[in-house]
């Protein structure tokens, strides 16, 4: 089981707990205890970054890949690519259908909703 750091006396390993924050400044000693020889020590803290490419044709010629967002309230509604991420605000027709299907919707939903008191 991998940990994050090991007891630089007994070579025991343990988790650091990142409650409220600690343990993730850089440039700073944090003081920690060793669960096991309960032998006091510091640690350094480096933030590393990691990248994956992926393709995103639209940005080479080929038409966006266009979806609309999941927002509340709908009316905050863009239309998202998803290949690029890029954002533009909905043309008058995927508006129309957007508010269409909410109110098809509402509608199933309060028909199928039948109470009884």
């Amino acid at each position: 089981m991998y940990k994050d750091i090991e007891c630089p006396y007994c070579g025991h390993g343990q988790d650091i707990c990142h409650d409220d924050g600690f343990g993730y400044q850089e440039d700073v000693k944090h003081e920690m205890e060793c669960e096991k020889c309960e032998k006091s020590f510091v640690f350094t803290t480096c933030v590393s970054f990691s990248y994956e490419a992926e393709k995103a044709d639209c940005l080479n010629g080929t038409d966006h890949d266009w979806k609309p967002n999941t927002v509340f309230p709908r009316e905050y509604t863009q239309m998202v690519c998803t290949m690029c991420d890029e954002h533009r605000n909905l043309t008058k027709e995927e508006k129309f259908e957007i508010i269409k299907a909410d109110k098809n919707i509402y509608k199933d939903e309060k028909n199928n909703g039948d109470t009884k008191c």
